[in-house]
């Protein structure tokens, strides 16, 4: 369980957050380098907050789009599961900025790949073929195509692979006919991956969404919740160039939860091909 106390052994006083710091989203076994180096940023940055969080991440593979536990002090969760099912216990700290060439900050969108010999040629004729999908809650592999194509029948007959670089891999070796990846995956697979990227083809993008939330548990307070999204802020102020040019990220933005309401699937605003953010 996740506790906080003043750790009295150390010169500053710090309050030491006992539970689990994690970068599930994007911590491929290839970049765990760089994890644990984005890591070390927020955590001194806690400090001159006067935190002591966990020393290192849980590299343990975790369900994508699952909130994992109340003990988590730092984790990174889709923004569609985050707003719909967790905001009430998992708080917003800040959303990832990936640099996909042209986003907008704060935002990402996924792309819609098959199989580069394929003979697809537009949405409209994938509406009976198989999808790869990594998992069913999730904005950038499913809920992305729902204001697209009728997505239900795809998933009753579509293969869940569990993360997006085994959906690439799937369509790729002609298990699946296509997928939704999204850019930030895209774009490291084209790093660690290339000769999957070379077999496959982008037949569209979805439209813009907020991308993942960065949060901590609820439980921990709203003093604790302030200053871990100071730290967060701070220590992806900015992001060296030795974890960005595999790691293609800016660092982190405020936008607040409110811009996650795009994600309220009951709403039109999900059913609009033109909703930007």
């Amino acid at each position: 369980m996740m506790t906080a106390h003043t750790n009295t052994n150390t010169i500053r006083k710090l309050t030491k957050l006992s539970g689990l710091a994690m970068m599930p989203l994007y911590d491929w076994p290839e970049l765990h380098d760089h994890t644990d180096a984005l890591w070390a940023r927020i955590r001194e940055a806690a400090r001159t907050e006067g935190l002591d969080v966990p020393e290192a991440l849980d590299h343990r593979p975790q369900r994508l789009s699952a909130w994992m536990a109340e003990e988590v002090v730092f984790s990174q969760l889709c923004g569609s599961p985050w707003f719909r099912k967790h905001r009430h216990h998992a708080r917003y700290l800040a959303t990832s900025d990936f640099d996909l060439m042209d986003n907008a900050p704060g935002t990402y969108f996924s792309q819609v790949v098959v199989k580069a010999a394929s003979d697809w040629t537009s949405l409209a004729s994938l509406n009976a073929a198989k999808l790869a999908f990594n998992d069913d809650d999730s904005q950038s592999g499913v809920h992305c195509l729902r204001p697209l194509m009728a997505v239900e029948p795809l998933l009753a007959g579509g293969l869940e692979t569990g993360g997006h670089r085994f959906s690439m891999q799937a369509v790729a070796a002609g298990e699946a006919d296509f997928a939704a990846i999204d850019a930030f995956s895209f774009r490291l697979a084209e790093r660690i991956m290339p000769e999957v990227i070379a077999d496959l083809r982008v037949l569209t993008s979805t439209p813009a969404r907020p991308a993942p939330v960065l949060i901590t548990s609820k439980a921990l307070g709203d003093d604790v919740g302030a200053r871990m999204q100071r730290a967060v802020l701070a220590g992806w102020s900015t992001v060296p160039a030795e974890i960005t040019s595999t790691y293609a990220m800016r660092g982190a933005v405020d936008l607040g939860g409110a811009v996650y309401s795009v994600f309220d699937l009951s709403k039109s605003a999900e059913k609009s091909t033109n909703a930007l953010v």
